[in-house]
């Protein structure tokens, strides 16, 4: 437990200065807007009192975002892997990608409503791209400058097929390819929400919004500590993962 609470001393001692600097600035010297700045001793019991709606709402999210995450994951791996392999498909089709992943997935956010039977098939679909061309351009990236020793080796033992793709190819790649996973990850978040907030009858970003409307800020503050708190947790959760994929590598 020592060494636990050592190693992340530095975590603690930020964060205890995060608090102590936003009550001077608000219950002490009163710097900030009291009506969007509301006093830290108001977080406990409006969590009490919401926590009802919060929890309901992060299921909501986690449906959307685990579909449009995990298939974005899925498909840009597979797609990035055959691209990266395939240098005259990979000339053929990286002006289309560079220019397709350019355009800012939120405005197409009115389109994806227009076009899917419903509002829930729509954020899904705005989650899966955003985070569909991080990973397809990381793994096309990761894929293509593996050491051609590496492989070459790989073929000198005659390995091939679904092997050569899961035993040599993807292992090598790994690293980068789940760096851009964690970033997919944290923008998944950020499109949730805008998503959310187009329409949507529930989910944190809906909770945020809806209140946001109301002028309750003491609310909403709430509601954003929520969502921070559950993305510790699931970046938390997703870099004992990557750990555990990349024990080989220096840093574990």
């Amino acid at each position: 437990m020592t060494d636990f609470i050592r190693k992340r001393l530095g975590i603690i001692v930020i964060f205890i200065g995060m608090i102590v600097g936003y009550v001077l600035l608000t219950d002490v010297f009163h710097v900030l807007n009291p009506f969007l700045f509301h006093s830290l001793t108001t977080v406990p019991s409006i969590f009490q009192q919401y926590l009802p709606q919060l929890i309901l709402g992060f299921q909501s999210s986690m449906t959307m975002l685990s579909i449009g995450y995990f298939l974005a994951l899925i498909l840009g791996i597979a797609i990035g892997s055959f691209i990266g392999l395939n240098k005259l498909i990979r000339l053929n089709v990286t002006p289309y990608i560079n220019a397709f992943s350019a355009i800012p997935v939120t405005l197409l956010t009115p389109y994806a409503i227009n076009i899917f039977p419903s509002f829930k098939i729509a954020s899904i679909f705005i989650i899966f791209l955003g985070c569909f061309w991080i990973i397809l351009g990381t793994t096309i990236s990761a894929v293509m400058t593996i050491d051609r020793r590496y492989l070459e080796n790989a073929m000198t033992l005659e390995i091939t097929g679904s092997e050569y793709l899961f035993r040599v190819v993807l292992p090598a790649a790994s690293p980068s390819i789940l760096a851009g996973c964690t970033v997919a990850l944290k923008l998944a978040f950020m499109l949730l929400v805008v998503a959310e907030m187009f329409g949507s009858t529930s989910g944190m970003g809906y909770f945020i919004q809806y209140y946001s409307d109301f002028g309750r800020f003491d609310v909403v503050a709430v509601g954003m500590i929520f969502l921070a708190l559950v993305l510790v947790v699931i970046m938390y959760i997703f870099d004992l993962i990557k750990s555990k994929i990349l024990h080989w590598t220096t840093n574990n």
